[in-house]
């Protein structure tokens, strides 16, 4: 489309682009909502700069694209119930979303959408790496593709977050801070999600499964299904298919969970990384 409001700057990398002329903070009118709408399904990812938000502003902002979600690990802050706060602290030494990853899909209708504010950032590293799993999926072979796309996956939190999973051991949890909360039982149950996801709103195609989310596959055993999860994930992390997100203060990211991958780097030591996050409630996946 064309856009009359915002300006779209897609030279970042192979997926997203850094959108400007539009201030966060306040309501948005129905065009530049319908604008960015657009920008988001071509681009997939959509990256801002110097925005100046509250959780409430944050949180209005996200509303433009559905209804919100809560998230079932973390804490919300206290002024509003569906943004979260993601604080990794100079002495910490596990950071949070630090493996490739679609987030939430062990729920039943996992998020369309998550958006993440930047509140105080390291000078050097924290990136976040994005990466495009529709393009990705498009260089499969006919072969694996019809494959992946007869069987599903069963997803699940607990290789994560569950009673052995890798964010409960008690280091673990010093490290990501008094916010998180886990629940080890809510973190054992499963759902069954397609491997390869077709789009509610382009119909493309994309990698579904990862290795921190995806158990295995149905009707096979886990030790069977981990080496096709790695196959596909060193696929999607191909530099053809990557975009490396540098923060600052005030910037947003707003990616489109039924067909991006992300992972947050972990090369901050000895400095502190505060983020606000909000997850936009989707479909089941088909």
């Amino acid at each position: 489309m064309e856009y009359k409001v915002i300006t779209v700057n897609d030279s970042i990398g192979p997926v997203g682009a850094e959108i400007s002329g539009v201030d966060l903070s306040q309501p948005l009118s129905a065009g530049i909502k319908d604008e960015l709408h657009a920008a988001w399904l071509r681009h997939r990812v959509l990256f801002f700069r110097q925005q100046d938000l509250a959780p409430k502003q944050l949180a209005r902002f996200a509303a433009n694209f559905g209804e919100l979600d809560i998230y079932p690990f973390i804490d919300a802050v206290n002024s509003h119930p569906n943004v979260i706060p993601i604080i990794k602290e100079p002495d910490a030494q596990l950071n949070f979303g630090g493996a490739w990853h679609v987030d939430t899909t062990y729920l039943e209708r996992p998020p369309k959408a998550t958006i993440l504010y930047g509140v105080e950032v390291p000078n050097q590293g924290g990136d976040t790496l994005f990466a495009d799993a529709t393009s990705a999926y498009q260089t499969l072979s006919n072969g694996i593709r019809s494959m992946l796309e007869s069987n599903s996956g069963i997803y699940t939190a607990k290789i994560v977050h569950g009673s052995h999973g890798s964010y409960t051991e008690p280091a673990s949890r010093d490290s990501l801070g008094s916010a998180y909360t886990g629940d080890a039982e809510k973190a054992e149950l499963e759902v069954d999600h397609p491997l390869i996801r077709t789009h509610s709103e382009t119909g493309n195609k994309s990698i579904y499964c990862s290795l921190p989310h995806t158990h295995r596959i149905k009707g096979w055993t886990r030790e069977e299904s981990l080496p096709l999860f790695k196959f596909l994930t060193k696929l999607i992390v191909q530099e053809q298919f990557v975009t490396r997100f540098k923060w600052q203060k005030g910037s947003v990211a707003m990616w489109d969970n039924r067909c991006v991958f992300h992972n947050a780097m972990n090369d901050y030591h000895g400095e502190k990384r505060h983020m606000l996050r909000v997850i936009v409630k989707g479909d089941r996946p088909v």
